[in-house]
C-alpha cells in the first residue's frame, strides 16, 4: 500500500546516463566483436570480398570527409544559386530547372545553336556536317521546344541566359522569389549526390535517420509529432558528425595497422550513436518535467473547525 502511494523516484539524468553508457558500450563490444569475426570469415571463404569490403571502408571515407551535412547544405546552396527556374515543369527529376532545360534541348538538337534575332534557329556550320533530310522538320521542334522554355520562364528577372551574371541590386532581390520553385530540383540534386557516393553512404544516412525518429518517437518531448519530424533530420545531422568523430578515432588508433577501419567503426558506434540521440532528449525531459523543490512554506489555506454533526464546512476564503 505504501508502495503504491509513494513510487520510486525516476532515476536522475547523470544515473540514467551511466547506466545507459555501460549498457552501449557493451554492446558495442559485442557488435565490433561480430563484425571482426564475419569479416575475418569471409576473407577466407571469398576471394573477392577483400576488395569490396575495401570498396565500402573508402565510400564511408568519402562520405566522412565530402558529404557531411555541411557539405550536404553548400550542395545544396550551390545549386539553388546557380541555377534559373522558371514556373514550368520540365522534367520530373529536375522541375523547374531552365538551366538543366536548356541543356537537354541542346543535347537533343546538336546542330542548332540558339535563334537568330528574327526568331529563326541558327544551324551550325561545319564543313564536315552535311544538312540533314529532316532538317526543316527538327528546326521546327527546336523552334517549339525553345518557345515552350521561353514561355515558363521568368524572362524580366533573366533577361540572359547566363544565369552567372549579375544584374542590378533590386533584380538580384526579386530573383529570390524564384528560388522558392527549386527547392524540390536542390533537394532531389542532393539525394543524387549522396546516391552516387555509393551504397556506403544511402546506409550510413539511412541509419542515423532510423535512429534519430526512434529516439523521437519514444521521447515524450517535444509532445507534437510534427515536431518530431521536424527534428528528425538536424538530429540525423548531429549523429552523422558523430559518426564521423568515432571512424575519425578509429583511423587515428588503427590506421597504421589497415586502412579499413570506417565500417567497423560505424559498427561498433552504432549502440553510442542512439544513446548519443536520446541522451539530449532525456536531459530535456528531466529539466522540463523536475518537480521544483519545497520551500517549507505551506500556502494551503485553511478551511477552518471541523464541522459539527449535520453540519457544512465553510467555504475557503469565508462566505
Amino acid at each position: 500500500m505504501s508502495s503504491a502511494a509513494n513510487p520510486p523516484p525516476a532515476p536522475t539524468f547523470r544515473h540514467w546516463l551511466r547506466v545507459e553508457l555501460v549498457r552501449e558500450l557493451k554492446l558495442g563490444a559485442l557488435f565490433l566483436a561480430a563484425g571482426l569475426g564475419v569479416v575475418f570469415a569471409a576473407s577466407r571463404l571469398s576471394e573477392r570480398f577483400d576488395a569490396a569490403w575495401t570498396r565500402l571502408n573508402r565510400q564511408l571515407t568519402y562520405v566522412a570527409l565530402e558529404q557531411h551535412p555541411v557539405a550536404l547544405l553548400d550542395t545544396f546552396a550551390t545549386r539553388l544559386a546557380h541555377t534559373e527556374y522558371g514556373w514550368g515543369l520540365f522534367s520530373w527529376t529536375e522541375p523547374c530547372n531552365v538551366t538543366a532545360a536548356r541543356g537537354r534541348l541542346r543535347a537533343d538538337f546538336p546542330e542548332f545553336l540558339g535563334l537568330d534575332r528574327h526568331g529563326a534557329p541558327i544551324a551550325v556550320r561545319s564543313p564536315l556536317r552535311k544538312r540533314a533530310p529532316d532538317h526543316d522538320a527538327r528546326a521546327a521542334q527546336f523552334l517549339e521546344r525553345h518557345r515552350q522554355l521561353e514561355a515558363r520562364r521568368f524572362a524580366r528577372l533573366y533577361p540572359t541566359e547566363n544565369p552567372l551574371d549579375l544584374p542590378d541590386p533590386t533584380n538580384r532581390l526579386a530573383r529570390i522569389v524564384t528560388k522558392a520553385l527549386g527547392l524540390p530540383d536542390a533537394a532531389l540534386h542532393v539525394v543524387r549526390t549522396l546516391v552516387g557516393g555509393g551504397v556506403a553512404g544511402i546506409l550510413l544516412f539511412s541509419g542515423v535517420l532510423a535512429l534519430a525518429a526512434v529516439a523521437l518517437w519514444q521521447s515524450r518531448r517535444p509532445a507534437r509529432r510534427v515536431l518530431k519530424l521536424l527534428l528528425v533530420p538536424f538530429l540525423a545531422s548531429a549523429l552523422v558528425w558523430v559518426a564521423i568523430g568515432l571512424m575519425s578515432v578509429s583511423a587515428a588508433l588503427f590506421g597504421a595497422f589497415t586502412v579499413n577501419t570506417s565500417a567497423l567503426a560505424v559498427l561498433g558506434g552504432a549502440p553510442l550513436l542512439y544513446l548519443a540521440a536520446k541522451a539530449p532528449l532525456r536531459l530535456a525531459e528531466d529539466l522540463l518535467f523536475k518537480p521544483k523543490p519545497w520551500d517549507g512554506v505551506e500556502r494551503r489555506k485553511n478551511r477552518g473547525p471541523a464541522p459539527g454533526p449535520g453540519g457544512t464546512a465553510p467555504p475557503v476564503g469565508g462566505a
